[in-house]
């Protein structure tokens, strides 16, 4: 008889398995925000499931082309035109928790679309 018992060709349990934890799952926020509305997602920083808060936001480069219009146009209405247009805002998504900036989309005026 031999006393070599067999040995199993599995490896063993992760600490997290042996204690009954599910591993946790890292999600990338840049490809789960939409648009212009809020999304579902657990919050990287505070792990609690949420729907995002969003706040729409002027970029700089709205300014700096109402500053350009301005000037070509001698101050007529027109240097208006950039802040009006949707493409040149921004929309922050965050969490609603803890506040944590969670990403930012661009928002661009597709309703030529179909």
């Amino acid at each position: 008889m031999s006393s070599h018992a067999q040995v199993s060709s599995t490896p063993p349990p992760s600490y997290e398995e042996a204690m009954g934890w599910a591993p946790r799952r890292s999600q990338s926020t840049t490809t789960l925000l939409p648009r212009n509305t809020s999304s579902l997602m657990i919050c990287p920083l505070c792990h609690d499931e949420i729907e995002t808060t969003t706040k729409v936001r002027r970029r700089t480069i709205a300014y700096v082309a109402s500053g350009i219009v301005l000037f070509t146009t001698c101050g007529m209405g027109c240097w208006l035109i950039p802040c009006i247009l949707d493409s040149f805002n921004e929309i922050h998504h965050s969490c609603p928790v803890c506040k944590a900036n969670l990403g930012t989309v661009p928002q661009y005026d597709q309703s030529w679309q179909t």
